[in-house]
């Protein structure tokens, strides 16, 4: 069944409710099959195959968003299967790869579904370039701009936007919320933040005046943040039905008037934005041309069952970073 509202969900986000599934479908998802770290392009053939026999509304669903998005940039699956053996494992300490889990259905179930949207995608500089990401907090790494952190705010950012090849799509599982149950996954629509801006702004954001540096995650063996040499626009496309480039920590304007405009925009994904919370099984899609998205500040415990959620990225065409990856590999190693 397709849902419009679900209890404790903003109003006007689309949901695909995946707790009736049918046995066969249910399946899919916990039937064993290629182990994603060791045989990774095995592991993802056979989950594009098993993506092929999902129920038709989610196909339906999952189509359209990759065709048309929505207004809000934003698709939750609600209750899909979770690893049996998730009860008895520790979220990671370090938000590394977990070497207790063993049975893979979280990974599967975001390859399945990013097999519906694109081809998964990763970044040499993210996690050692792993397709499957875990987000925990981690001790020590409170206040910083990363996954990683916890009692600050992440700031609203476009993933990887400093980046040549940034995915389309941003795919957040839940396989753990918080203990107090406080944390939200923030976001912002371009769609409602757009007729807030007046057609001077418009006009700015749409030229090549923003610098851009380059995430805290993606500085390996850097001292200090260094900034990129990207110059962009932050609205780009349809004049009328935008994609957008931004972050709010990273991006600045290169004249007063450019600032100025910049910091109208983020007035205004300050009045539009809206959080959700995410329960164990929920699977969050982001479009990340048309949302930026952040989080907000919770407090761990490092007790074992802090918050813990699996990120992917997802990109349409595969092509456009071949000069960037070994054959047969998913990995993007572009030098920032």
């Amino acid at each position: 069944m397709l849902e419009t509202t679900t209890p404790s969900i903003p109003v006007g986000i689309e949901v695909i409710d995946c707790r009736w599934f049918e046995p066969a479908t249910l399946d899919l998802f916990l039937a064993s099959g290629p182990n994603p770290y060791t045989e990774t392009e095995e592991f993802l053939f056979d989950c594009e195959m098993r993506a092929d026999e999902l129920p038709r509304f989610v196909r339906r669903a999952l189509l359209e968003f990759q065709i048309r998005s929505n207004t809000e940039g934003i698709l939750l699956l609600r209750g899909l299967p979770i690893d049996p053996e998730l009860e008895a494992i520790a979220t990671p300490p370090h938000a590394e790869r977990s070497q207790d889990k063993t049975s893979h259905v979280s990974e599967r179930c975001l390859a399945m579904i990013g097999s519906r949207l694109g081809h998964l995608v990763s970044y040499i500089q993210e996690k050692n370039g792993d397709l499957f990401q875990n987000l925990a907090p981690v001790k020590g790494a409170e206040q910083v701009q990363t996954s990683s952190s916890s009692q600050v705010r992440l700031q609203f950012h476009r993933e990887t936007v400093f980046h040549p090849y940034p995915p389309e799509f941003l795919l957040l599982y839940c396989l753990r919320p918080d203990h107090d149950r406080l944390a939200e996954t923030t976001y912002a629509s371009i769609s409602h933040a757009l007729p807030m801006l007046s057609v001077q702004h418009r006009e700015l954001l749409f030229q090549p005046l923003y610098r851009t540096g380059i995430d805290d995650s993606f500085q390996v063996n850097r001292q200090e943040r260094t900034q990129g040499d990207r110059i962009l626009p932050i609205l780009f496309g349809n004049p009328q039905d935008p994609f957008f480039n931004y972050d709010e920590d990273l991006m600045a304007g290169l004249t007063p008037a450019a600032s100025e405009a910049l910091e109208a925009l983020k007035e205004a994904i300050n009045l539009v934005y809206r959080g959700i919370k995410l329960d164990t099984g929920d699977l969050l899609c982001i479009d990340n041309r048309r949302t930026v998205h952040g989080r907000s500040s919770f407090t761990p415990r490092y007790d074992g069952r802090d918050r813990w959620l699996q990120r992917s990225f997802v990109v349409r065409d595969l092509g456009l970073s071949a000069g960037d990856r070994f054959p047969g590999e998913r990995i993007i190693r572009t030098a920032l």
